[in-house]
């Protein structure tokens, strides 16, 4: 599948100064840069580099994303027909009772959206605290920032499947910097659609869309553009064929657009497609075999392309303990000899009323920003979500990327990690408090910057 690091797919915006911030990979004049010319050219190169980075990041995230919204997106409805037991579906009070018994205070704490059939209005209310509004190097700003979110779900199943669509628009209010006030600062989309089409055949149809600013609100770190209005479009359909009991033949394609109105940005479509087999030994595991095409479509500069191959194994060591690995190769065209490894591997542990992952994931992307080699993004991620009580949830979560080249011309270390408590008084309504911070520490070119945000969220989601 295609990569989209949104974990619980979320967002966001940035600013003029961001000019040297790294998004990760979108791509441009593939010309090999002489290192000598200088800071002026580094400064130019650094300015589009950065902004064109975001594209392949966040495909390189779409696994971690993709999974956990199908499987989060089952209806209540009991008529829709769903395997017995999915891998990495670890027993725990998740789903010990099973999501239709399970009390809607609690869904709302997990994220689990009220999914009753029809329409479904609802409000969020954020009020944050930040000491760097603009994610700037130096002269760091401080602000408090009001945001206000309408949203509407929609949900209908039978017994072949499930549609589910969601939009929500945000409008932003700061209490300093006054010229930022905005009625849409953001806009969300998603559709996700799951067709049993025969009943060895499943379709899954998924599209999301993003328009933002803030490049600290980034669910996913090294997603982020300059400071003006970048816009995300990714959208795949997955098929799934049994060919026999424990054979699964499996076909997917997903484009992911990437576009921002900052000076110097090289907008981008990425095409990839999957053809595989998924083979499962015993009940207790599985091994899919895949080939993976790419194809990166510039605006401006030559077009790209990568093939890789990979093996993937997945286990249930036990009732409450999940393990997964892939290994694999990737070629980089037009430049046969280059070939890369790549890697993922997850860890999903269960005990009583408390769940935590950690995950790892290398991936290659095409030569990007004129360094005329390829990058290597590794990605460690890891969560917790624990039940203190009843309608009280805590949640914690760290994630590090570090985006470089052999030549070590570009690195880019970004980490976040955040914190927070929920609770839920009623069926309708979940609040939570929480704390993030963004870390990230750029050398692009001999040109150093390090940025640094904390915030404070209050946020309130009311459901009607």
């Amino acid at each position: 599948m295609i990569t989209l690091m949104m974990p619980e797919r979320k967002r966001r915006h940035v600013s003029q100064s961001m000019q040297s911030r790294i998004a990760t990979v979108g791509l441009g004049d593939r010309q090999g840069i002489d290192l000598k010319r200088g800071r002026r050219l580094a400064g130019a190169t650094c300015r589009w580099l950065r902004l064109s980075m975001a594209g392949m990041v966040a495909m390189a995230a779409w696994p971690w994303l993709a999974q956990p919204i199908v499987s989060a997106q089952e209806p209540d409805n009991e008529e829709f027909v769903r395997p017995k037991r999915e891998f990495g579906e670890l027993p725990s009070w998740q789903n010990q009772m099973g999501y239709e018994r399970m009390p809607v205070s609690e869904k709302l704490l997990l994220g689990v959206p009220t999914r009753r059939e029809g329409f479904t209005p609802r409000l969020t209310v954020t009020e944050q605290y930040t000491d760097n509004v603009f994610f700037t190097a130096q002269n760091r700003g401080t602000d408090y920032i009001t945001k206000i979110a309408p949203g509407l779900g929609y949900t209908t199943s039978g017994r072949d499947g499930q549609l589910t669509a969601e939009y929500s628009i945000e409008s932003r209010v700061y209490a300093k910097n006054t010229n930022q006030n905005s009625a849409v600062s953001r806009q969300n989309g998603e559709l996700l659609g799951l067709w049993n089409v025969t009943d060895r055949t499943t379709l899954t149809m998924f599209e999301r869309f993003e328009s933002f600013q803030d490049p600290t609100e980034q669910m996913t770190p090294g997603v982020m553009g300059a400071f003006g209005r970048t816009s995300i479009n990714l959208a795949a359909l997955m098929v799934r064929h049994r060919l026999t009991p424990s054979v699964d033949l499996l076909t997917n394609y997903a484009n992911f657009l990437w576009s921002t109105d900052a000076p110097g940005a090289i907008n981008s479509m990425t095409h990839e497609g999957e053809v595989g087999a998924r083979v499962r030994e015993t009940q207790w595991s599985r091994t899919t075999v895949k080939y993976r095409f790419r194809f990166f479509d510039f605006q401006q500069g030559h077009d790209f392309q990568s093939h890789s191959a990979l093996v993937a194994q997945e286990l249930d060591l036990s009732e409450t303990l999940v393990v997964s690995g892939t290994i694999g190769a990737v070629r980089v065209e037009p430049k046969p000899s280059t070939v890369e490894v790549l890697a993922q591997a997850s860890i999903k542990k269960s005990i009583g009323d408390a769940l935590y992952e950690i995950s790892y994931m290398r991936d290659v992307f095409p030569p990007s920003g004129g360094l005329s080699q390829p990058l290597v993004g590794d990605f460690i991620r890891a969560s917790t979500k624990i039940r203190l009580a009843n309608d009280f949830l805590f949640d914690a979560g760290l994630t590090w990327i570090l985006t470089s080249t052999r030549s070590d011309d570009l690195t880019v270390h970004t980490l976040k990690w955040n914190v927070g408590i929920s609770y839920s008084p009623a069926s309708w309504l979940v609040t939570r408090l929480g704390y993030d911070m963004f870390d990230q520490r750029e050398d692009i070119l001999g040109t150093s910057a390090n940025r640094l945000a904390n915030t404070v969220n209050l946020r309130l989601i009311a459901t009607f």
